[in-house]
């Protein structure tokens, strides 16, 4: 036993209240981790919820990059086909080579492609890299200029004529002097982005050849057809219509700043073109608006479970701690009057004994007299009901000066820790002896009359030892019924004289 609790003990008579502040510190524990539980299952669930928030907006945004890529490259190839359907025709391929049909070109070439397709700028560039023709809308200009090395027109009708000849190489076809088919001009068709007149455009150059043969082809050929488109507010609506992106834009130069739609637009070198930008779709957002309520249920759900089983683990501790402590209770107690019995006597002469000789204390051995003929006269019942109160009596007049024990039958053991001299003990022997002998009433109409002999030894004049101390106060007891019971004497002290013997008799 821990010395704590033996000092509370030899100074008090309250019952034990054992592992209490284990059960509370269960309880706590318990209870804490069911809300750490919740906070994590609902931060777990939220952070879930926050995540596929986020990979659907960028799932979403994704898709949108991906279809902008796909639908300018279908724009692309769109022009390409639309310069195709004119660039590859006999009449057209005659009508580029010297002497140049100014006829042709004005009306059934550059008008038609104005017309019927919309394309803002068209140039006919030689082999040589000289421009022959131009057109504007449908206002065709004439008259043969060298462009600049580095013009973007002559550079892309470079990259064309190039890009002919390669795959002309590389065709193990019979026709591959002049015939290509469709496929593989749009195959070699060259897309660039440059600024023609002040506005960024969209060049795609094809090669001007025959589609039956049926042509002189003793000059050098191919000459190039560049068509270019203006990247207006038109064109962008029309792109748009594919799309159907909020604010749809296209914006001039490299972004000032970054956001998640910036599409780029590079050049053929590299450098940045300009760039689309649009309010994307936010998919995530409807997603966390559904996940929500859920992550909210779930929570609460586990929130349920989690304290039912906190309260239910807590239930159970708390019956089981009072379980433990009803059972050390009743290990150290008397059941019937809820005294304490031998060996908490014992727990608390032990813990006396460790405090000689700096603390003094006593032993009263107490015998009952009469109790037998009560027993025999009025029955067990009525002998139990007395000893509950004569119990009850040797406890409230020991009250804070000690521990009363029952030890068996009608003796109790009183260890008495509070006193300085030892008159306070005689003085103490005689409530003693006078709350024992006041009447008791058996509950039957009748009342009984008992006494009490009482032997005491004082440590450490009696001696230092469980054993001697109890012996000391058995044999004082023995002679306190000798000298006619409902007495006390004291047991002499070890040097074999009476420290202080006397007898009182009530």
């Amino acid at each position: 036993m821990l010395r704590g609790e033996k000092n509370s003990e030899a100074n008090g008579n309250g019952p034990d209240v054992p592992g209490s502040g284990t059960g509370r510190r269960i309880t706590l524990w318990v209870y804490g981790l069911a809300a750490l539980l919740i906070v994590l299952s609902t931060a777990s669930l939220t952070f879930i919820a926050y995540m596929a928030w986020r990979e659907g907006d960028r799932r979403a945004l994704e898709s949108e990059q991906l279809r902008l890529a796909r639908t300018l490259n279908d724009a692309h190839r769109e022009i390409a086909r639309d310069q195709i359907s004119m660039s590859q025709w006999d009449q057209t391929f005659e009508a580029v080579q010297r002497p140049i049909d100014e006829t042709f070109i004005d009306t059934e070439l550059m008008e038609v492609i104005w017309e019927e397709f919309g394309l803002d700028r068209t140039f006919i560039i030689d082999p040589s890299g000289n421009l022959i023709a131009q057109a504007i809308e449908d206002e065709t200009h004439f008259g043969s200029r060298q462009l600049a090395p580095m013009h973007p027109i002559r550079r892309i009708a470079k990259k064309s004529r190039n890009a002919f000849n390669k795959r002309q190489e590389n065709s193990t076809s019979a026709f591959a002097r002049w015939y290509m088919p469709q496929s593989s001009l749009l195959d070699i068709a060259v897309f660039d982005f440059a600024i023609i007149d002040g506005t960024h455009a969209f060049l795609s150059a094809v090669p001007i050849l025959p589609d039956e043969g049926q042509v002189s082809l003793d000059q050098e050929y191919p000459a190039i057809m560049v068509s270019a488109i203006y990247f207006n507010d038109d064109w962008t609506a029309e792109l748009n219509d594919q799309l159907s992106f909020g604010d749809f834009r296209f914006y001039q130069g490299a972004p000032e700043r970054e956001h998640p739609t910036n599409h780029l637009v590079r050049s053929e070198d590299g450098e940045v073109f300009g760039y689309f930008r649009w309010d994307h779709a936010k998919p995530g957002r409807e997603i966390w608006i559904t996940a929500l309520p859920l992550v909210i249920l779930m929570a609460t759900i586990i929130a349920v479970v989690a304290f039912a089983a906190a309260n239910r683990i807590s239930r159970l501790s708390a019956s089981l701690e009072e379980s433990e402590r009803k059972n050390r209770h009743f290990a150290r107690h008397d059941p019937l009057t809820g005294l304490p019995n031998r060996h908490h006597f014992h727990d608390s002469l032990s813990y006396c004994l460790d405090n000689l000789p700096h603390k003094r204390f006593a032993i009263f051995a107490c015998d009952l007299d009469r109790f037998k003929p009560v027993n025999d006269t009025y029955g067990h019942e009525v002998g139990d009901r007395v000893l509950c109160c004569v119990g009850d009596r040797l406890r409230t007049i020991v009250g804070k000066s000690g521990t009363v024990s029952r030890i068996g039958g009608d003796e109790f053991l009183i260890l008495v820790t509070n006193f300085d001299e030892l008159f306070e003990l005689e003085r103490l022997a005689e409530q003693i002896q006078i709350g024992a002998s006041r009447p008791i009433d058996t509950g039957d109409e009748a009342e009984v009359t008992i006494g009490v002999s009482i032997g005491i030894a004082a440590a450490p004049d009696c001696g230092s030892t469980e054993r001697e101390l109890i012996r000391k106060a058995d044999l004082a007891l023995y002679r306190a019924k000798e000298n006619g019971r409902n007495a006390f004497e004291f047991a002499e002290s070890s040097s074999s004289q009476p420290e202080l013997a006397g007898t009182a008799t009530y």
